[in-house]
This record gives C-alpha cells, structure tokens and sequence, in this order.
C-alpha cells in the first residue's frame, strides 16, 4: 500500500469538517500532524480492492443499473484514461505508456470502442452523461482526428446532456491554441493543465521544462476560446524546490488566477515507481521545507482570494465548485469533487477506476491484459 505524508488531508479535512479557520493552521500543528499513513485521495483506498470481483459482479452491477434496482437512475459520469505520453516526468506514480509512436493510439481507440461496446450490451444505448473527463497519460497524445473519433463514439453511445462537465487534462507541452480551439468544438468546457512548478530548476530535475510563458498564453487563449474553468496541478516537495522558490511559483499561479488549483504533495517511493529512480534523494526538500511550503501556499491562496474546497483543493469564489460549498451541494466522487449528486461512474481505458451501485472496480493495469480480455469479449 502506498504511502505519503498526509498533512495535507487530516489536518485540513479535520479543521474544516469541525469549522475552524485556515489561519488556525499554524507551521507547529502541521509539523505535529505530519506523520506517514495510507492514501486516501481517492476512496476506498488502493488496498480495499480485491481479485474477487471479476468481469461478472461488473456485468451484474450493469445489469442492476438498467433494471432499475440500483440508484436513482441519475445521469453517468464516464472517465476515459488514456496512457501515452512522449516524455518521462520523473515525479508521475500514473499509470502511462511512454513512446514516440503515435500509430498506438490509433489501435488504442478500436479497443475503447469494443469496452464501451460491452457497457451498452448491458446499461442499453443511449445512457445520459452529464460529465466526461479525458485523463492520462497525456490525453492530447492523441491526434485532433483521433480525439474526434473519440467523441464521435462516446456521443453515438451516450446521450451528452447540453451544460453539463466536460473537462480534459492537457499537458502545455502538447497544445497550441488552435488545439484548444479544437477541443472546444468537440464540446469540452473544462480543461486542468499540469504545471507542478515554474522553476525552471525544478522543471529540469523532473524532466519537465514547460516555461511560463508558454502556460499564461495557453490559459489566456482558453478564456477567449470560452472555456468554462481552468485548473491548474500543483506539487510541493518535489527535488531542488524551497519555501522561497515555490513562493514564486505562487505568486505566478496568483496572477495567473486560474478557476481552480489542485496542490500536490509529492510522495517519493523509488522502490515502487520506476522513474522516480531518477531522482536524487538528497535533492528533496527536507520535512520541515514542505510543511513551510504547505503552510504558505494555504496563506498565499487564501490572501488571493481563493476558497478552501477541500483535500487539496482550491477555487475562486465564483467557481462552480466554491458556489457548491457554500450551498451544501459538494460531493466528492472516486475522481475527486463534483458538484452533482454522486452518479455512477463508467471507467473506460486499461487502469481505470468506476463505480457502479455500492461497487467499486478496476480495469486491468496493463495493456496486454487489458487487450487481451477484449479480444475475448470481457474486461
């Protein structure tokens, strides 16, 4: 089981769930909260699956859906993961394809096609969706054919409802504005670049050299394109960072002013993800430097005017997921905080995590097994 600090998650969640204020988090009771524990981002955490339930429970489930029998029929939410990416960031612990070879993707598509074929056989044509998220991987690793093709057979599936969340994670490596002119007209309304931290510093000894200016332009060309909110990732603790550095990092991020932010703490385990082996142990902040880093960044958002959702997360006030807050609508799903009632979750791509009733699965982890088992018509 994965571990990390999560300061971050029992401090924060414990003080808002009891209404205290974020200013009541001082460095010292952050320190004295900071101790190793499960993840639990995402619910239930990775530990609670088990190889008991198999492609039938999963088709059992489908079938309860359709019936009737289970919920309230609400509308679905569909995650789609896709894999690749061209270059290695040597923080990710994501499950991703590293490769040059954009030919795959292309194979990769008529498998998601034969899965989202299975699902209809058994929830029926024409399931209403009123929230999409295209995850990775680098989703925009796909071609703008590719990715039409995509959402071209998800809408022949699947009855889109007109406002609902549609969002895609873009990496600002891969995209210019016409990309995200081209995401926009395949009705995407949501977009979450990843930027972790301006230092170029930083960005090198990840493997991740994304200069600023590249960000600020793509975020300014995704307000005149009309996209509806735009976040941005986070992570403190990673090599070569300092309170001061990530400071400016903030400052930046603060005047950039996305809709949202995501604040990650990195968690570093060689032994279990691979390229993080690149990365130099004596390179990282110390435990204090992160808490430091934590602390600031809760102040930085806060006196910029950003609401504390949740977890790691932060919006402005006029965002949908602030108004939620505030109104006692928030939810929180296996993808993170939503602002409709929690809905059953179809998790398309090898890897992916969906949730169908009172059940939990997850796709297979590797893209053998995953093609393989749509070969032979399960999943």
């Amino acid at each position: 089981m994965q571990k990390q600090t999560v300061t971050v998650k029992r401090c924060l969640h414990t003080f808002e769930s009891r209404g205290s204020h974020l200013s009541d988090i001082t460095p010292e009771l952050l320190t004295r909260f900071d101790e190793p524990g499960p993840r639990y981002t995402s619910y239930p955490t990775a530990d609670r699956f088990v190889d008991a339930f198999g492609a039938a429970d999963y088709a059992q489930a489908l079938d309860q859906r359709q019936s009737g029998r289970v919920g309230k029929q609400l509308p679905l939410s569909l995650y789609v993961h896709i894999p690749f990416c061209e270059s290695l960031c040597y923080y990710c612990a994501c499950n991703k394809i590293i490769t040059k070879h954009k030919e795959r993707s292309a194979d990769y598509l008529r498998y998601l096609s034969k899965e989202v074929a299975l699902h209809t056989r058994h929830l029926g044509p024409g399931q209403t969706v009123s929230q999409l998220h295209l995850g990775g991987g680098t989703p925009t690793f796909m071609s703008d054919d590719e990715l039409r093709q995509l959402m071209t057979m998800l809408r022949q599936n699947f009855d889109f409802v007109p406002g609902g969340e549609y969002s895609v994670e873009v990496d600002p490596r891969t995209v210019d504005e016409n990309r995200l002119a081209m995401l926009a007209e395949l009705g995407f309304n949501r977009l979450s670049f990843g930027v972790q931290d301006f230092d170029p510093a930083v960005q090198k000894a990840v493997h991740r050299i994304q200069p600023a200016e590249q960000v600020f332009q793509l975020v300014e060309a995704a307000r005149r394109l009309g996209f509806e909110s735009v976040n941005l990732d986070l992570i403190y603790g990673l090599p070569l960072q300092t309170p001061e550095s990530f400071d400016r990092t903030l400052s930046l991020v603060n005047s950039l002013r996305p809709d949202r932010i995501a604040l990650y703490a990195y968690a570093h385990l060689p032994e279990r993800f691979k390229p993080q082996r690149r990365i130099h142990a004596e390179d990282l902040p110390s435990g204090s430097d992160k808490v430091v880093m934590l602390s600031r960044s809760l102040e930085s958002l806060t006196v910029a005017g950003y609401v504390y959702i949740g977890m790691d997360h932060f919006a402005l006030p006029e965002d949908t997921l602030a108004v939620a807050k505030r109104q006692g609508r928030l939810h929180r799903n296996f993808q993170g905080y939503s602002t409709q009632a929690d809905c059953d979750l179809i998790a398309l791509g090898v890897s992916s995590i969906g949730r169908i009733g009172t059940t939990y699965s997850q796709n297979a982890k590797t893209m053998e097994e995953y093609v393989d088992l749509l070969d032979l018509g399960l999943r």
